[in-house]
């Protein structure tokens, strides 16, 4: 074989270890499914390859065919067991992407870089990602209609779960209970406060605490992979939403007969209280930065958080005074990622760090949570409206991604 040739051959196959290690990180970072195979192809066509990718939330698959010569295809399968939400790795991902895409670094160069990504220091410490929990929950309390002693007890409760999600998370086969277990919990120390303490809502307390456990972004992620027509990867993070929900409302059930076999089962609470713009807009802003953390927002970028939450909920507000809830899904998702979009083209950096932490504010787990908790109850036309409710916003969301998308380009793939 001339030399010239096998020189080819084994860019291939570097460039095949590269994109499969790049595509299984992203994936590994809640990247959408088919926006890692638009980036594996993009790669390999700046390298002069032909590259096919099939990108699950669980695994990619990658062939890299040379354009020159008559070169076997190169294949790649990379598993991607867990996915999270981690924006300051997601960021380096993209910074060593760009950097090989404009010729500043090259693969070998990426590949040493990547090594050890996933042993590097978490960007907060332990004390502050459990403070981000306190506040995140309390302040989703107060957007649910709870007032500040909901508030209170549902930090209180996040605390709670966030301390089960930790003890559970260090071994591999308990995690697979969190949700269950987490929801339980949650339920359990709600209904003690519920029947000792006048809460305004007991919902706001057991949502606001068990936020951090809503799929939300697992449910809109996989109606956008349907949408683009990724409808394996779709199909399987929709199962994942709804064997979340189902987890969650199992384990509220077994509290409920729990405490009516143990005869505390807790007065009703007060009619729920409005309250005013001031607080709404402190409890919009502790959400946002507490999901900024526990995104993993670098420090110097969480100014980016609370842009975001401000700006989708601040629209879908408005809008829900004159429109329905999904069309004012719609309206604030085009707006939120169309503003990100530009904020991506401004300062090169992946749209997502922009719109993620405002998405969270939009995406309708919770909904899906008390339609689910309906049917349970007996209660299916309300159950069932919550439901559709629920579909009807996810798909607002998702159609105002896509319509962003269009009439504001991001500048970056991601």
């Amino acid at each position: 074989m001339p030399e010239s040739e096998g020189a080819k051959r084994r860019t291939a196959e570097e460039l095949g270890d590269y994109v499969s290690e790049v595509g299984g990180l992203l994936l590994r970072y809640a990247c959408p499914a088919y926006r890692v195979e638009a980036l594996i192809r993009v790669v390999a066509d700046l390298e002069g390859h032909d590259a096919d990718a099939f990108a699950l939330p669980t695994g990619l698959f990658v062939t890299i065919t040379p354009r020159e010569g008559r070169h076997a295809p190169v294949h790649r399968m990379v598993r991607a067991r867990e996915w999270r939400i981690d924006l300051q790795r997601l960021l380096f991902v993209d910074a060593i992407f760009n950097e090989v895409a404009e010729g500043k670094r090259t693969i070998e160069a990426a590949r040493a870089a990547l090594e050890g990504l996933e042993q590097e220091p978490a960007g907060y410490a332990a004390l502050t990602r459990w403070i981000a929990v306190a506040v995140t929950s309390a302040s989703a309390a107060w957007l649910f209609g709870g007032l500040p002693l909901d508030g209170a007890l549902a930090a209180v409760v996040g605390l709670v779960v966030h301390a089960l999600g930790r003890l559970l998370g260090s071994h591999p086969q308990a995690r697979l209970l969190h949700d269950f277990v987490g929801a339980l919990a949650a339920a359990l120390v709600t209904g003690l406060f519920g029947y000792a303490l006048p809460l305004a809502s007991r919902d706001a307390v057991l949502l606001g605490g068990m936020i951090v456990l809503f799929p939300g972004m697992t449910l809109t992620t996989g109606l956008a992979e349907v949408a683009h027509k990724n409808l394996v990867a779709g199909a399987a993070r929709l199962m994942e939403a709804l064997v979340t929900f189902l987890s969650m409302v199992f384990g509220i059930a077994l509290a409920i007969a729990t405490a009516k076999a143990l005869e505390l089962a807790a007065p009703d609470p007060p009619l729920r209280v409005d309250f005013d713009l001031p607080r709404r807009a402190v409890a919009v802003l502790g959400t946002s930065l507490g999901l900024g953390i526990a995104f993993n927002v670098p420090r110097r970028l969480l100014w980016t958080a609370l842009v975001s939450g401000a700006t989708s909920y601040g629209v879908s507000l408005f809008a829900a005074r004159y429109l329905p809830s999904h069309v004012g899904a719609f309206i604030a998702a085009t707006t939120l990622c169309a503003v990100a979009n530009l904020l991506a083209r401004h300062t090169h950096r992946p749209a997502q760090l922009f719109h993620l932490p405002g998405m969270m504010l939009l995406v309708p787990g919770s909904l899906g949570f008390l339609g689910l908790g309906d049917f349970l109850r007996g209660t299916y036309t309300s159950g069932t409206e919550k439901l559709v409710s629920m579909l009807l916003v996810a798909g607002g969301l998702v159609m105002g991604v896509l319509v962003a998308n269009v009439v504001v380009p991001p500048r970056k793939l991601l």
